[in-house]
C-alpha cells in the first residue's frame, strides 16, 4: 500500500496508478492529466525556436545551422509530445505548447529552404 502523491489517499494494487515514480488515484490521475503543467522541453524548444528565428534576422550566414538545428528537434520533439497528450500520457495544457513550438520549427525549417533556394538561384544565375 501506499498513499496517493496528491491527495495521500492510500492506494490498493489494484487502484494505483503510477507515473514515473509516483503513485496517484484514479481520481488524481484524472486531474493531472487535465491540470498538469506543461512539458519543460517543449516550453524549451519554444525559447529556442525564437532564438533561431531571431538568429536569421541578426546574422544571416550562420543561421541556416542554427535553424536546422533547432527544426530538426523541434518537430520530432512536438509531435511526440502531441502523440503522448493523444495518448493519455501528457497534461492536456501542453498541447497548444507543442502545437506553437511545431509551428516554430517548422519555420525554422522553412528558413532553411528558402536559404538552399537563394543559394541555388545565386548559384544558376551566375552560370547562365
Amino acid at each position: 500500500m501506499a498513499p496517493c502523491v496528491r491527495c495521500g489517499t492510500f492506494l490498493c494494487g489494484a487502484c494505483t496508478e503510477v507515473v514515473g515514480e509516483a503513485a496517484y488515484c484514479e481520481d488524481c490521475l484524472a486531474w493531472l492529466h487535465k491540470n498538469g503543467p506543461p512539458s519543460r522541453a517543449v516550453q524549451g524548444l519554444i525559447a529556442v525556436g525564437i532564438v533561431g528565428i531571431l538568429g536569421t534576422l541578426l546574422c544571416g550566414l550562420l543561421a541556416p545551422v542554427l535553424n536546422l538545428l533547432v527544426a530538426v528537434p523541434g518537430l520530432w520533439l512536438s509531435t511526440r509530445e502531441l502523440r503522448r497528450i493523444q495518448r493519455g500520457e501528457g497534461p492536456l495544457r501542453g498541447a497548444l505548447q507543442a502545437k506553437v513550438a511545431r509551428v516554430l520549427a517548422g519555420l525554422n525549417l522553412g528558413l532553411v529552404l528558402l536559404w538552399v533556394a537563394i543559394i541555388v538561384y545565386v548559384w544558376v544565375g551566375r552560370r547562365g
